[in-house]
């Protein structure tokens, strides 16, 4: 299963929106996450990513893919036992 959230426009409430989708992804164990911020700022690609790079954060999955040409994706993989 592979769910999708678009942060584009970028909203004040990014960190709750990327926590809801990781949690959503964990309960029905999907193996890819695709986080969309569109053509937006460095600023906000960091921003994105040092939530994911939090420590607590960082143990629910397994990879990070970054991509920067065109609209910016990040994408989470997740390793299934």
């Amino acid at each position: 299963m592979k769910l999708k959230l678009n942060l584009y426009p970028a909203a004040p409430d990014m960190e709750t929106k990327i926590d809801k989708i990781l949690k959503e992804a964990l309960a029905g164990r999907a193996s890819l996450i695709e986080v969309a911020y569109g053509p937006a700022s460095d600023s906000v690609k960091k921003r994105i990513l040092n939530f994911l790079n939090k420590k607590e954060i960082r143990r629910l999955y397994s990879r990070l893919e970054k991509t920067d040409k065109g609209w910016g994706r990040i994408y989470l993989h997740f390793r299934r036992e």
